[in-house]
């Protein structure tokens, strides 16, 4: 499945020219669905998947400045993960449980991926927190995912907490696996493992000769 992955950081807490201020930003994937869409309700576990950073805004602040420190060049990351919408058109039913399950094992397999690859591998998981998106455009609906990540991991018990780069190469393996993983969640890793169907063979026919 195609799918867009922009990359980006906050140098500070009031933000950089990747993205504005951090608890603004927030507070908008928090509360709304896009610019004009507010959504007064929405918050706590209904709105955010927690991997480790938090369930809404305010608690997602406070563990972003306790590892911040530990990286002096980023405050946190930021990823928006928007698959093909013409392709989750196409699926049956609701995909969003399945977007959810892609995002999160693209996550996964990718902090594997930088214990194996990075010089100086995390010290603990890497914490993220992500809210989906689906507001609707002229051409449909496009869902997408605002994945919020932390700047370090730590060390769940020495306290060592390195920080968390990411270069092109971190960026281009994540997307190869998100490539991937949507395949997977929405089962089309497996039509493009069906073989071919073979052209039927009119079997060849036997001629009988006789001896004169």
């Amino acid at each position: 499945m195609k799918c867009i992955c922009n990359f980006g950081y906050a140098r500070t807490r009031r933000g950089s020219s990747h993205f504005p201020n951090v608890r603004n930003l927030l507070k908008y994937v928090q509360f709304r669905d896009d610019r004009n869409d507010h959504i007064p309700e929405a918050g706590g576990p209904d709105r955010w998947v927690d991997g480790g950073l938090g369930d809404c805004y305010p608690r997602i602040l406070v563990r972003l400045d306790a590892l911040s420190p530990a990286n002096p060049h980023a405050y946190c990351h930021s990823v928006i993960i928007s698959p093909d919408p013409q392709a989750i058109a196409q699926v049956e039913g609701d995909p969003q449980a399945r977007f959810v399950e892609a995002v999160k094992a693209t996550i996964d397999e990718w902090e594997e991926w930088r214990q194996a690859h990075d010089d100086r591998p995390q010290a603990g998981p890497i914490e993220y927190s992500f809210v989906v998106h689906r507001p609707e455009r002229s051409y449909g609906e496009q869902m997408h995912a605002h994945l919020i990540l932390a700047a370090a991991t730590e060390d769940p018990v020495t306290g060592d907490a390195p920080p968390l780069y990411n270069n092109r190469q971190h960026m281009d393996a994540f997307k190869e696996i998100a490539y991937r993983q949507l395949d997977r969640a929405f089962g089309l890793d497996r039509q493009q493992e069906k073989p071919e169907r073979q052209p039927e063979v009119e079997p060849e026919r036997v001629h009988s000769t006789r001896e004169i």
